[in-house]
């Protein structure tokens, strides 16, 4: 099973109520769980061989202090073309703000902060793809 289509399983699971998932493929299976708000990838079992070491969390974990994208997809820094910012370098954030907008599968999914705080820098140019679980924002 590619890393694209697991990303794919990923982001529905994200956006879904379901607090699990599993697919199997020939002598492949993924295993896609919830838990405390965040999906979390198992390694694949694969029949023949012993389960793999565990992977890192591959979706949003906001770190106090940093601002991640909780799903693979592209990074929007405001809400439409010609539009301005939803912040900037300096701008004071509240708890549960939006910051930004991730593209994912044709579907617009608000980035919000989850803590109150300033923005110290922002890592990202809008435009550019993302990754579940990387830093988009710092807060000073």
């Amino acid at each position: 099973m590619d890393s694209e289509r697991i990303k794919g399983l990923m982001e529905l699971l994200a956006e879904s109520d379901l607090l699990e998932l599993s697919l199997t493929e020939g002598d492949t299976t993924v295993r896609l769980y919830k838990q405390a708000g965040t999906a979390q990838l198992v390694p694949p079992v694969v029949s023949e061989r012993p389960p793999a070491a565990p992977r890192p969390k591959a979706t949003a974990a906001v770190a106090e202090g940093e601002i991640k994208s909780s799903l693979y997809g592209v990074l929007h820094l405001t809400p439409a073309v010609g539009e301005p910012p939803f912040v900037t370098v300096g701008a004071q954030v509240e708890a549960g703000q939006t910051v930004a907008i991730v593209e994912a599968m044709k579907m617009f999914h608000p980035v919000k902060a989850k803590n109150a705080g300033q923005i110290s820098e922002i890592l990202v140019q809008g435009g550019n793809e993302v990754d579940a679980g990387q830093t988009l924002f710092r807060l000073g």
